[in-house]
């Protein structure tokens, strides 16, 4: 991954949230009132706007973060974390008297729950450029919903290039918010928030599997609402793409036995920013953006070293996409 280099503008601007992760692995998940006995826990760099500034930059592309964290000793460890991944943290900003955000998660049996606090990631200005010139700059502007949405929509217009927008957390977001996505990026659960259909809805209309007809049917609804292209990932079903010319394309997951899916998303999104602002087919960028899903779920918790380009071009999907109309 390339380093960060001082002075130099990014090609991928990052904007989001900034957590310390603690997480706890265990062999099932307690349920109400109950206590389990945990295998092991640990303390690491989390948020989505973290994981996929980090992913971003394994990537190969200069790579800025831009957030809020604490004044604290975690904000701290944050910083010295991205900058190990090659990220810029010249826009992490401290708000004193604040903690920096955190996330208590629960892996097992290969899934994980997850509690976050906000802290600093929700202390942002009222008013003015968020992206403090950078979405000026930068080829990629990635935002997430771990911040508030007034921040996000104000990125958005800051942004000369392209926006991608990962609407995660799940929200139902304003027409205009959507009509400035070049890409917007959601799972199932969040496509079906974001547009208002379910994950059957209208397939039995339409040519193809039901899931994925289903899933055509939501993007022509966000398409219609201005999106200009919507990619929905489907974890060990791959993705399907939806391009600016309304062509919808099914991409096969690449295997892997899953030890924890937090971060793979954030994965998929940091690394099909990356090679969308390096040039490359938003198709391609997707092949990319699912093989880092794939080596994310291989490990507990989110990543702290994400794999690089070459590997991730080794392991990229190779088969010829399905379902294509």
């Amino acid at each position: 991954m390339p380093e960060a280099v001082p002075g130099a503008s990014p090609q991928v601007v990052v904007i989001g949230s900034v957590n310390i992760d603690h997480v706890v692995v265990a062999d099932a998940f307690p349920s109400p009132g109950e206590t389990l006995l945990g295998r092991t826990a640990y303390v690491t760099l989390g948020g989505k706007g973290a994981n996929q500034a980090a992913a971003a930059a394994s990537g190969g592309v200069r790579t800025a973060m831009i957030a809020r964290v604490g004044e604290d000793a975690e904000a701290g460890r944050a910083r010295a974390r991205l900058v190990a991944g090659g990220v810029d943290v010249d826009a992490v900003t401290t708000v004193s008297g604040t903690e920096t955000g955190t996330a208590w998660i629960t892996t097992a049996a290969g899934d994980n729950t997850i509690v976050v606090v906000a802290g600093a990631n929700h202390q942002w200005p009222s008013e003015g450029d968020p992206t403090e010139g950078l979405g000026a700059q930068a080829a990629v502007v990635l935002a997430q919903l771990e911040i508030p949405l007034d921040v996000v929509r104000r990125a958005a217009d800051a942004c000369r290039g392209r926006f991608l927008l990962n609407a995660a957390p799940a929200a139902e977001l304003p027409d205009d918010l959507i009509a400035r996505c070049d890409v917007l990026i959601v799972n199932e659960h969040e496509q079906a928030v974001v547009s208002g259909q379910s994950a059957t809805d209208g397939a039995e209309e339409a040519e193809g599997t039901p899931e994925t007809a289903a899933i055509r049917k939501a993007h022509d609804a966000l398409r219609a609402r201005g999106a200009k292209a919507v990619v929905t990932t489907l974890g060990e079903a791959g993705a399907v793409v939806t391009d600016a010319d309304g062509v919808s394309t099914a991409l096969p997951a690449v295997p892997a036995t899953v030890v924890d899916t937090t971060g793979a998303g954030d994965a998929f999104a940091g690394v099909l920013a990356a090679r969308l602002a390096a040039g490359d087919s938003l198709l391609d960028a997707a092949r990319l953006g699912i093989a880092a899903g794939s080596m994310a779920v291989r490990v507990s918790g989110a990543p702290q070293q994400y794999a690089d380009l070459a590997t991730l071009r080794a392991l990229a999907p190779t088969t010829p996409p399905t379902d294509k109309d």
